[in-house]
């Protein structure tokens, strides 16, 4: 380890002796004051760095600010000195669902989290698969995007009305994952038919009630995603949906709509040219 310390073989050596759990106190403190601000930053998120070596990270003259943020989320810092570092959040990264971890957060850690006053601490809480309602309620509204968008993501009962509006303001990252959360809502979709955003159009297909007019205009959408959610929508007008069997696109889609009677069914099982296709029992 010595070796790394003194004479690196290459540049990345210090950024992965960083990570070590198993680090002695004095490396810690040799670290924290190493000249790349990488190794800084690995260093400023131990939960066994010193209170003297927090004090000069939270002033660390990184232009990037990448290592006063790292400090700044340390669990041993109060509200108050956590107010006092000059950090920024990022906003241009993803916000996925990510796995329970396979031993659970201590709930009064994580509600520390959830009511903290810094977004990534409230973005950490927001992860938990076991949220309470009261936290849920607090954080679906919160300030932060990446607050609101990562519960979405995550929460198996995250509410309707979350999820739409985290559908609609994020554009990163796993974003259609929000639409096949259990709680996203069908009813009143419709409304984004018209919408600039292709993604969003394509939400009004999902709507039970969306009117056939409107169905059959978007099978005609300039985004091809939309036209085959389209073609499949059971309230596309039969002579369209007939016209769409035979179109080159979105034959496919149109088979698999289930405004399909049997009988066409069976007449599109027969004209089946390839002979190990589906036999008609699966299509019934």
């Amino acid at each position: 380890m010595d070796s790394v310390l003194t004479a690196p073989a290459g540049e990345n050596e210090r950024r992965m002796i960083a990570y070590n759990p198993s680090l002695p106190a004095d490396v810690v403190v040799l670290l924290a004051a190493d000249p790349d601000p990488e190794v800084r930053e690995r260093i400023a998120y131990r939960a066994d760095l010193g209170p003297a070596e927090r004090r000069a990270l939270a002033v660390d003259p990184d232009p990037k600010v990448k290592v006063r943020l790292a400090v700044s989320v340390h669990p041993a810092l109060s509200e108050r000195e956590r107010a006092a570092i000059d950090y920024e959040v990022p906003t241009d990264r993803g916000f996925h669902q990510r796995p329970a971890p396979s031993v659970p957060r201590d709930p009064e850690d994580v509600r520390r989290d959830a009511l903290s006053a810094h977004p990534v601490l409230r973005r950490k809480a927001a992860r938990v698969h076991e949220l309470p309602p009261d936290l849920v309620a607090r954080l679906a509204d919160d300030e932060d995007l990446g607050v609101r968008v990562t519960l979405a993501q995550n929460h198996p009962d995250a509410p309707a009305a979350l999820l739409l509006r985290s559908f609609l303001e994020y554009t990163g990252p796993d974003r259609a994952h929000l639409a096949t959360r259990p709680n996203f809502p069908t009813a009143r979709l419709a409304a984004f038919a018209d919408h600039e955003d292709p993604e969003v159009r394509a939400l009004a297909v999902r709507d039970p009630e969306t009117a056939p007019a409107v169905v059959e205009r978007l099978t005609s959408d300039p985004d091809p995603a939309v036209r085959a959610a389209a073609a499949r929508h059971p309230n596309l007008p039969r002579p369209r949906l007939t016209e769409l069997l035979d179109d080159e696109e979105l034959a496919h889609p149109a088979a698999a709509n289930p405004a399909l009677d049997v009988a066409e069914i069976r007449r599109l099982a027969r004209t089946l040219g390839d002979p190990a296709g589906p036999c008609v029992d699966t299509l019934i």
